[in-house]
């Protein structure tokens, strides 16, 4: 698999000025020139595949700078999301920006008053490139040959090749081999109605865009007695939409149909010119004793534009990856999608699986030479800034100087967060397929109980123990990649973060052993100077769902299961399929997130030995232990808990042939640190150190 590696060189380079005055005894100002280059390309190790020397035509237009696109095609073989590792998902892509910004802060001294004032001006210029499904995308799910029918493992006397596929939970990946060897490519089931096949984006994406900002900012520390203090403030952010001047960015919007920032669109939304963003925080002593302390805070703050939604949103449907895949303008991008169809068939007489480019003349494509069905992209005209409300209300209580205990709550609340919705689900736009729209409708909200217990110094030992107990929800926490069920019912939806984790408890200590006073020489190297150190961190499990499965809740979805890990049986069995169910219609009852997946449980442990040379040079030897107790810590958060239900039939229950409620994988391998990422098996690490 080595071919299908990514590979992302990348190229960073920052440079800043300041200069800093003194105006007056009470005055001082920092004026700051930055500016941040960011070059990287993306590809597979090998990304000098030709699929069309190879045997698979894609498109004459599936280009790359005027030649044919090179790459592997992005091919999955497996129901949801593929049972063998997938190829091709690092198509020739990438983006170079230049940032620069200068920032002028005034900081000045009245009284009891520490007051800032400060602005900035900040611009960004984006070449972005990503052939995203550049060189397509093919599904083989298992269902299209007889293999999956009723002359075959679908027979009601099952063969007894089949039944030992089955019974070793091999039956879909054989399956779905057999229609790759075949050519049979994917299309809809009544489990999966919207499942599409093969998709590809044929066109140049290639964008150059600006995106201008600027902010200005007051703040007053004021000391108004010696047990209160209060800071306060009020900000003003704007984040402008992206352009160019190049004429070349389409935008869809309901009622209008495409068009074109700079001919006719003076920007792809409305610039949001309101972002006032006050804030106050305090500390009170209520004994006039620095050893108990009460802080709290609240403000407003606004959330950068994240671009990556504009220009590479990766779709989990057919549909552009963003604005730059519109079929509109001068430089046209069509997105294709075809389902249920032999490749090999398809390219009889040496035609393309998928066609060239095709641009509508029509900004609804509503002329008749226009093509239909094709997807598109828009950005909402009610886009607004993101912004959240966070607060916090802390207690603060020393213990002498040996040790602090801080206990509070934390929370916030956010508005207006990006979500993207199929506003053609209903087909309210006939001569388009889906359209995926960018709005501003998300919310979220984040409540934490949080305790932090630090020992400062007692015989040596500095420690610290923190416990937090929270709560995160929201309709989607990704940026990219995940659409709404429902987009005229976006709470349904409303549910479990993916990154929910209710608890969290974790330790770190050091503890220097005493000095033996006898040491002398030798002796001193030998004996003293050696420390242990322990981190400790224990949570919960997250989410593994990101969007609603697409079942029943029809039982308990924990009988029967031991949570034991089985190596015969591919990991271990967290959920039980029996509880779930195919919706005899609709979209099903189970929410979003509902279930969690593992908790997570690591134990670091380091032995360290200072050798000291001379007054100023020092050896440090240590031996670093990771996972000390050798726990196994199977993967959790989205994707980790298997959702293939293993039975398309409405209101059949769902079953282990396809690995439905399994974790087959650890936590380190499934965040792509296999063996050496945090909470994988136990290894030791050897450490020497000069210094001086």
């Amino acid at each position: 698999m080595k071919d299908y590696f990514e590979v992302a060189p990348i190229h960073v380079f920052n440079y800043s000025a300041v200069l800093n005055s003194t105006l007056t005894t009470k005055v001082t100002n920092q004026l700051l020139f930055g500016a941040n280059y960011f070059n990287q390309i993306f590809h597979d190790f090998n990304n000098g595949f030709n699929t069309k020397t190879m045997g698979l035509f894609l498109s004459p237009d599936a280009t790359n700078n005027g030649q044919y696109i090179l790459g592997a095609p992005n091919i999955v073989i497996g129901p949801k999301g593929g049972i063998f590792e997938q190829i091709g998902l690092t198509p020739p892509e990438g983006r170079n920006d230049l940032t620069w910004h200068i920032t002028d802060i005034i900081s000045h001294s009245v009284g009891a008053h520490q007051l800032r004032y400060g602005a900035e001006v900040r611009q960004a210029h984006l070449n972005e490139f990503y052939h995203r499904r550049g060189t397509g995308k093919f599904i083989f799910d298992g269902l299209q040959g007889p293999w999956s029918g009723a002359t075959g493992c679908g027979a009601a006397t099952v063969p007894a090749a089949c039944a030992t596929l089955a019974s070793n939970n091999q039956l879909p990946g054989a399956e779905a081999l057999a229609d790759f060897l075949a050519g049979s490519v994917a299309g809809p089931t009544s489990a999966f109605p919207t499942l599409v096949g093969s998709t590809i984006a044929v066109g140049n994406p290639e964008r150059f865009v600006v995106v201008n900002a600027f902010n200005l900012y007051f703040q007053d520390g004021w000391q108004v007695s010696h047990k209160l203090n209060l800071n306060f403030g009020l900000r003003y952010e704007y984040f402008g939409p992206l352009h160019s001047d190049k004429k070349d960015i389409a935008n869809f919007i309901p009622g209008q149909g495409f068009r074109i920032q700079g001919a006719g669109l003076d920007s792809i939304f409305p610039p949001d010119k309101n972002n006032f963003a006050p804030r106050i925080g305090f500390a009170y002593q209520p004994t006039g004793s620095s050893d108990l302390v009460v802080r709290g805070g609240i403000g407003v703050f606004y959330d950068q534009i994240n671009l990556n939604p504009f220009l590479d949103f990766r779709p989990p449907i057919a549909a552009p990856q963003g604005i730059e895949g519109n079929p509109f303008g001068t430089t046209p991008v069509s997105t294709y999608a075809r389902s249920t169809y032999n490749w090999q068939t398809a390219q009889a007489g040496g035609v393309a699986i998928f066609q060239g480019v095709t641009a509508c003349t029509d900004p609804n494509c509503a002329a008749p030479t226009d093509p239909k069905g094709l997807s598109a992209y828009s950005v909402s005209q009610n886009f607004r800034t993101p912004y959240f409300f966070n607060y916090n209300l802390q207690v603060e209580k020393g213990f002498g100087n040996f040790a602090v205990l801080q206990i509070g709550y934390v929370g916030s609340q956010g508005r207006k967060l990006n979500l993207v919705s199929n506003i053609n689900q209903g087909n309210a736009f006939p001569n388009f397929g889906n359209i995926l729209q960018l709005n501003t409708i998300g919310t979220s909200n984040y409540n934490s109980l949080q305790a932090v217990y630090r020992i400062r110094s007692w015989h040596g030992l500095t420690s610290q123990f923190a416990y937090t107990w929270a709560h995160a929800l929201d309709e989607i926490s990704q940026y990219r990649a995940a659409i709404v069920d429902d987009a005229f019912n976006p709470k349904l939806d409303y549910g479990n973060s993916d990154f929910d984790t209710r608890h969290l408890f974790t330790v770190s200590a050091t503890y220097n052993i005493p000095r033996a006073s006898w040491a002398r020489g030798w002796s001193n190297r030998v004996v003293n100077g050696w420390e242990l150190s322990s981190v400790m961190n224990f949570h919960t499990g997250q989410p593994s769902d990101e969007n609603r499965l697409g079942l029943d809740l029809i039982g308990d979805p924990y009988k029967g299961v031991s949570h034991k890990f089985d190596a015969a049986n591919g990991g271990t069995q967290w959920w039980n399929p029996a509880a779930f169910a195919v919706p005899v219609s609709g979209i099903g009852n189970l929410a979003r997130n509902k279930y969690y997946g593992p908790g997570f449980g690591s134990v670091d442990f380091s032995v360290i030995k200072n050798v000291p040379i001379t007054e100023r040079v020092k050896v440090q030897l240590r031996a670093d232990m990771f996972n000390l107790f050798n726990r196994i810590n199977l993967a959790s958060g989205v994707g980790a808990v298997g959702a293939s239900c293993g039975t398309t039939v409405p209101g059949a229950p769902c079953n282990t042939s396809a690995g439905f409620g399994l974790v087959s994988d650890t936590i380190g391998d499934f965040n792509g640190a296999p063996g050496l990422g945090p909470g994988e098996a136990f290894n030791l690490q050897l450490v020497a150190k000069i210094i001086f």
